[in-house]
């Protein structure tokens, strides 16, 4: 309701008027006292169409006031449950990083109790997928200011992610075993056959990578677990890198390969891990 729009009404302005008049009436009859009586009671006859009117005025008035007050009373009431809905929204979310920072501490303990010889980061928090990328590579928030490096590995409690492939001051990119890119010299844990695993397009399409370069004779197969070989100095020995899902021979026929299903799920990782240091790094086999 507009009320300055009322107030310059003409409704408004016989309102005036007839309170006015109602007004000289009211002080006349108390200066006349008695004697007045039957002027009083002629006028009143007079008058009584424009008290009514007046009444009715009035209570159109008082009708929209109170619904102009209780209007506002709405918005306020509206605004303050506005503001306690975005308070609760801001402890929920700081209650879900408080969880997800736990979350990461516990897998930095789980990775420390099998590997007490590790120099780890701080947990860093995977921030986005590259885009399009079929690989899985993704970015984290720690960059050369936390010590990270170029081809330091990426873990979690659950095994090999990958390696930072680009590194700025506070951010990195991590490449994962999905993509061709990255090789992995591994052990079939089993039977202690040895290869490279690789990133192939087509298994990665499917979340998978591929082991190569198996001997003809290996007795590779389905469910066994593939680790990092730990031969080359870039990776720690014993890093679970996934399970065998099937094996086949190479079109040469002189080889044969398997197709392993990472152990991490990249698609729920939410925090990552990277290697500073551990026993071997930089040291190939032989030297």
């Amino acid at each position: 309701m507009n009320l300055n729009a009322f107030f310059r009404s003409t409704k408004f302005r016989v309102l005036l008027c007839v309170l006015a008049v109602l007004t000289g009436i009211m002080l006349y009859s108390l200066k006349s006292g008695a004697h007045t009586d039957y002027l009083t009671r002629a006028l009143r006859g007079v008058t009584a169409p424009v008290r009514r009117f007046s009444a009715s005025v009035s209570g159109s008035v008082s009708e929209k006031l109170d619904t102009y007050y209780q209007s506002k009373a709405y918005r306020d009431e509206n605004a303050r449950l506005r503001q306690e809905i975005a308070d609760l929204n801001n402890q929920l979310i700081g209650f879900d990083d408080a969880m997800q920072e736990l979350e990461a501490l516990r897998d930095q303990l789980s990775i420390k109790e099998k590997h007490s010889d590790f120099e780890l980061s701080e947990p860093c928090k995977v921030l986005m997928p590259l885009t399009n990328d079929m690989t899985r590579g993704f970015l984290i928030d720690r960059g050369e200011e936390d010590g990270i490096t170029l081809n330091s590995p990426v873990v979690c409690a659950d095994g090999l992610i990958g390696v930072i492939t680009e590194i700025s001051p506070h951010y990195s990119t991590v490449t994962t075993i999905l993509s061709p890119e990255l090789s992995v010299g591994a052990v079939v844990l089993r039977t202690g056959d040895s290869g490279i695993v690789e990133g192939d397009l087509r298994a990665a399409a499917k979340d998978q990578a591929k082991m190569m370069y198996l001997d003809e004779k290996s007795t590779a197969d389905a469910g066994d677990l593939i680790i990092t070989a730990g031969t080359t100095g870039l990776f720690p020995y014993g890093l679970p890198v996934g399970n065998v899902t099937e094996t086949g021979i190479e079109d040469t026929g002189l080889a044969k390969y398997a197709i392993v299903a990472p152990s991490v799920d990249y698609a729920s990782l939410e925090a990552v891990t990277v290697l500073l240091d551990f026993e071997g790094k930089g040291e190939s086999f032989g030297e």
